[in-house]
């Protein structure tokens, strides 16, 4: 076997073994990628809505990629805490859990801006009124 042939095997063990690993997350991975986009067109929305297109600004637009960063790494993070360190607990649920909450009360956020009214609180007396009847 030559060198070339060696090297070629081994990466696709690792790709495979990689593959495997984290075919758990795809679905957490999507989801949140989902809602990233979505908080981001909502926010680019609601700032135009509010001050115009000067009031987008690179480090407000910096945000989004920290984020399209950070969240998939705290979901592999969690993987590997799941899968090694302490396999009861739902790593990964919990963490798209979290992540899924921050990005979800942004997007009613700027929902709210972009309506003109708290979308959250109309959803709340919507369920609550049918729960009090």
């Amino acid at each position: 076997m030559s060198l070339k042939e060696s090297v070629s095997s081994y990466i696709l063990e690792i790709l495979a073994f990689l593959a495997v690993f984290f075919v758990e997350l795809s679905a957490a991975l999507y989801a949140i990628g989902f809602l990233i986009m979505a908080d981001t067109f909502l926010g680019i929305w609601a700032a135009k809505h509010t001050g115009g297109w000067k009031s987008i600004t690179s480090r407000k637009a910096g945000r989004i990629v920290s984020k399209l960063i950070v969240y998939p790494l705290a979901i592999i993070v969690a993987k590997v805490a799941q899968t090694y360190l302490t396999p009861t607990i739902p790593w990964i649920d919990v963490t798209a859990g979290i992540i899924a909450t921050v990005e979800v009360k942004s997007i009613f956020e700027n929902s709210s801006v972009i309506l003109g009214y708290n979308l959250w609180q109309k959803i709340k007396k919507a369920i609550w009124k049918d729960k009090e009847q």
